[in-house]
């Protein structure tokens, strides 16, 4: 078992934690607008796209995601995203696409699996707002979240070694825990707790879990955004093993100095 990020597999080479059709691991097919907020951000090369994360629509030009999500891929190629989209192959004609013109990483991230592991992409142009496609609302600032979130991601499905990606956004209502209870669960499965930051949030369900290809993407409570998908170990939904998050109430002054 080790930490990995939850990036999707760049160029067919694993870059992450663990993305057929079964389910975020442990979750259940969405439905078309369920979740307005999320989107695909997908690198390219060449005219060739692939899904690489999950991202947060926070406003009509920034989308929220995984520092890492920018730092783990090849220098070359570029950034866009798909918004309003349900299926990863959905046709072009369904939902919006936008290219990435430049984009922020928080400035105490220091690459890899490591705490602060958030970013903004801003778009070059603005996304039009409707019943598929909605900014999620920040949470209050500094507030630590409690309860049953929802992930939602087109991550891995598979709880082996070997990644299962869905073509379907899956979504998992999944039990929040303490920062204390997250790292006595680390440290009983790995004998440390890696770089566990008093930023993150963790979740923890039996059977479920983020994987690889969710990195980035939304951890939602009350229809605010609370958490993106950063860390977690490996294989996916291993029996005691949280999922880790960036808590985006930490960064709310950041991320509003920062928005577009």
């Amino acid at each position: 078992m080790k930490f990995i990020l939850l990036l999707a597999a760049v160029l067919g080479c694993a870059l992450a934690y663990p993305a057929a059709e079964d389910r975020v691991v442990g979750g259940s097919n969405a439905a078309r607008n369920q979740f307005p907020y999320q989107a695909s951000m997908q690198w390219g090369l060449l005219g060739i796209w692939q899904h690489v994360c999950g991202g947060t629509i926070i406003s009509a030009r920034t989308v929220l995601t995984a520092a890492h999500c920018i730092t783990e891929v090849p220098n070359i190629g570029s950034f866009r995203i798909r918004a309003g989209i349900l299926l990863l192959n959905d046709a072009t004609t369904i939902g919006q696409t936008i290219t990435v013109s430049s984009n922020v990483i928080h400035p105490d991230y220091q690459g890899g699996v490591n705490p602060h592991d958030i970013a903004l992409l801003r778009l070059a142009n603005g996304l039009a707002f409707g019943a598929s496609i909605a900014a999620a609302p920040l949470p209050a600032a500094g507030s630590v979240p409690s309860g049953v979130a929802t992930l939602s991601g087109w991550g891995s499905t598979s709880s082996t070694q070997i990644p299962s990606m869905p073509n379907t956004l899956q979504f998992v209502n999944t039990p929040l825990i303490t920062i204390a209870l997250c790292r006595s669960s680390l440290i009983s499965i790995l004998g440390n707790a890696g770089p566990l930051h008093n930023n993150n949030v963790c979740t923890l369900g039996a059977g479920q879990s983020a994987c690889s290809g969710d990195s980035g993407g939304p951890l939602t409570l009350n229809g605010a955004v609370i958490g993106v998908v950063s860390w977690g170990i490996m294989p996916c939904a291993t029996p005691g093993a949280p999922s880790v998050y960036g808590r985006v109430s930490a960064y709310n002054g950041w991320i509003n100095s920062n928005i577009l």
